[in-house]
């Protein structure tokens, strides 16, 4: 069984504590569990709490005005959600367990508290912010702009550097996604999403089976977004 503290220092911005200051900090995380279908939390509600996954699968989503499911992030075991505790006081966007899945939870006055009395950890988030917005930045460009193809290209792209490990044929992603989820993820039809994916099998650029995506090209991929 994998320990708190192992999970807890996954988490970029406390890599790299000691072993003493992570087992004080520990100690200020929540073991909580939620069953298939429960929300961690809701957009729009009081952020009062960061998340890090200990075991399951979360989907951070949004509604359109229309009621239509956006879904921004997938979140498995060592990442975390609810970062929108850092810097806000309402949570961007609503967070999902898709299965059985227990996480740990710090809340909002303890975190901030740590950031105001270590500086060290202070520059951490900042760092880890930065990361984080200039990813997003990146996929965004990706997925509102051209075509599917484009958007689902963009997709893979950011799903390899955050899920990718390397295998013979390329970059596998270690994250269970079936056409829905990827439909689901760039605003298409998942009629639309199948056809793209195997467009791009065909193409040479990628392998995909039931359960896993295999990316072969990557390069290629790039020149999809970037419209070469």
């Amino acid at each position: 069984m994998i320990k708190k503290t192992e999970i807890i220092r996954k988490i970029p911005f406390f890599s790299n504590l000691s072993e003493n200051e992570l087992l004080q900090i520990s100690q200020k995380f929540i073991e909580k569990e939620f069953k298939k279908g429960g929300y961690l939390f809701w957009e729009g509600e009081p952020a009062t709490c960061l998340y890090v996954i200990k075991t399951g699968r979360v989907k951070i989503l949004k509604h359109s005005a229309e009621g239509k499911e956006i879904v921004l992030e997938v979140v498995t075991p060592g990442e975390i959600c609810g970062g929108g505790a850092i810097f806000s006081e309402t949570q961007y966007a609503s967070a999902r367990a898709e299965e059985k899945s227990k996480v740990y939870s710090l809340s909002r006055n303890d975190l901030l508290l740590l950031i105001r009395t270590q500086k060290d950890l202070a520059l951490e988030v900042i760092i880890f912010l930065g990361k984080r917005l200039l990813q997003t930045h990146e996929m965004m460009i990706g997925l509102i702009s051209g075509k599917v193809e484009k958007r689902i290209a963009a997709l893979l792209l950011g799903l390899s550097e955050k899920h990718g490990t390397p295998v013979r044929e390329g970059i596998k992603i270690n994250l269970k996604l079936t056409r829905q989820d990827m439909a689901d993820f760039v605003g298409t039809t998942v009629e639309t999403a199948i056809r793209v994916i195997g467009r791009f099998k065909k193409m040479g650029i990628l392998s995909s089976g039931s359960k896993e995506i295999i990316l072969k090209n990557r390069e290629k991929l790039k020149e999809l977004v970037k419209g070469v």
